[in-house]
C-alpha cells in the first residue's frame, strides 16, 4: 500500500460535511494518505482509518515554514513514498523542496488550464511569476496529473512528454445523479421567476461573473421574468454586488452563500451558466450534464471534450456576449 503526502489548498477538506472531505476519506481504501493544508487556524482531523488532514495555522510565511517542517516529519515517521501537490505554484514548490535529496516521487496536479492560453502569462505580476515558477516545477515533477483532455493537450503543446501526463477526471457518480429525485425545487424559493438560471462558482476574476451579469442584463430586457441565482463566496463578492446594482438587477439577480450540496438546485434550475475565462475541468458542468440540466458555457475546461456540444450543451467563444445571450434564450425555450 502506497503512503502519500498531499499538499492541498482546499480548506473544504477540513470540513467533514463537505463533498471533498468525503471523497478524500475514500482514498484510505487503497492508500495511506496524509493531507497538509496551509490555513489560518491549526487543526487536525481523521477522515477515515488511513486518511488524516491537518491545517498549519499562521500567516503566509509561517504556513510555508510549517508545511516544510511538518512535511519532513510525516515523511520521516511514515516512510512516505509519494508527494502530490495540488498546483505547480505554492504547493508545488513545497513538494519540490520536500523531495530534494530523497527518493520520493513528486506528482503535481494541474486543475487549471494555466498554460492553454495567455490569460496567466499576460496577467497580473503575481500570475506571471506563478506562470514561470509553475513551468519549472512541472519540469521537475515525475508525474503531472490533469483532470481532462483540454489540460492534457496544453501540456503536450508545452513540450511535456505524454508518458509523464496522467488524466484523472474528478469522479462523478453519473448513475446516482441521473436517478436523483429532488426534495426541493429552486423555483419554490423564487416563485416570481418564470425561468431560473444558476451560477455556482468561487468568486474569482477568472470565473468572469460580473461579465455574465452584464449578459443577463440584456436577457431580462427580452425576458423580464427570468431570474439568475449566483451561489458562491470569494474575494470578488463586492464587485459582483456592485455590478448587480449598476445594472439595476437587484430584483432579478440573487446572491446566495456557498452550499455543500447544490445538486437539487442544479437539477431543478432551467439552466447552468459557466462563463469562465480559463478552466482546467468543470465539475459542476459534468454534474449538470448528468442531471439533464441545460448548460451554456464558454469554450473552457470540459467544453468540447468531456462535455461535447449537443442539444443541452451550448459552447460559445470566451468573451462573446452575443453568443452567450443567444445561448441562454435558445436553451430556455427547450
Amino acid at each position: 500500500m502506497s503512503k502519500v503526502l498531499m499538499i492541498s489548498l482546499d480548506e473544504n477538506i477540513l470540513d467533514p460535511r463537505s463533498r471533498v472531505a468525503a471523497r478524500m476519506g475514500l482514498y484510505g481504501v487503497t492508500q495511506e494518505l496524509h493531507i497538509l493544508i496551509p490555513n489560518r487556524l491549526a487543526c487536525h482531523r481523521s477522515l477515515s482509518d488511513r486518511v488524516s488532514v491537518e491545517g498549519t495555522g499562521g500567516g503566509k510565511t509561517r504556513q510555508f515554514i510549517r508545511l516544510l517542517r511538518r512535511g519532513r516529519q510525516l515523511i520521516r515517521e511514515n516512510q512516505v513514498d509519494e508527494i502530490t501537490a495540488q498546483d505547480p505554484f505554492f504547493t508545488g514548490l513545497v513538494g519540490f523542496l520536500l523531495i530534494v535529496g530523497k527518493k520520493i516521487l513528486l506528482e503535481v496536479q494541474l486543475h487549471g488550464d494555466f498554460y492553454g492560453s495567455d490569460y496567466y502569462k499576460k496577467g497580473t505580476i503575481k500570475q506571471r511569476i506563478q506562470y514561470v515558477l509553475g513551468r519549472y516545477i512541472l519540469e521537475k515533477a515525475d508525474r503531472i496529473r490533469v483532470p481532462g483532455e483540454r489540460v492534457r493537450q496544453s501540456m503536450l503543446r508545452l513540450g511535456v512528454a505524454a508518458a509523464k501526463i496522467v488524466v484523472q477526471p474528478v469522479w462523478v457518480d453519473t448513475e446516482r445523479l441521473r436517478s436523483l429525485l429532488p426534495r426541493t425545487d429552486i423555483h419554490g424559493r423564487y416563485p416570481q421567476f418564470e425561468k431560473l438560471f444558476l451560477v455556482l462558482s468561487r468568486f474569482d476574476p477568472v470565473k468572469n461573473i460580473p461579465w455574465v451579469i452584464g449578459v443577463f442584463a440584456n436577457v431580462v430586457k427580452a425576458r423580464p421574468r427570468y431570474g439568475l441565482v449566483i451561489v458562491g463566496e470569494g474575494g470578488e463578492k463586492k464587485k459582483i454586488h456592485d455590478t448587480i446594482v449598476r445594472h439595476h438587477l437587484e430584483h432579478t439577480v440573487v446572491l446566495e452563500p456557498w452550499t455543500h450540496d447544490p445538486l437539487e438546485d442544479i437539477k431543478t434550475a432551467d439552466g447552468l451558466l459557466f462563463p469562465s475565462l480559463s478552466e482546467g475541468y468543470g465539475l459542476v458542468v459534468m454534474e449538470a450534464v448528468a442531471l439533464g440540466t441545460p448548460v451554456i458555457m464558454t469554450d473552457v475546461g470540459v467544453a468540447g471534450y468531456e462535455a461535447p456540444r449537443g442539444p443541452k450543451v451550448t459552447i460559445v467563444p470566451i468573451g462573446d456576449k452575443e453568443a452567450f445571450y443567444s445561448g441562454i434564450l435558445a436553451q430556455s425555450s427547450i
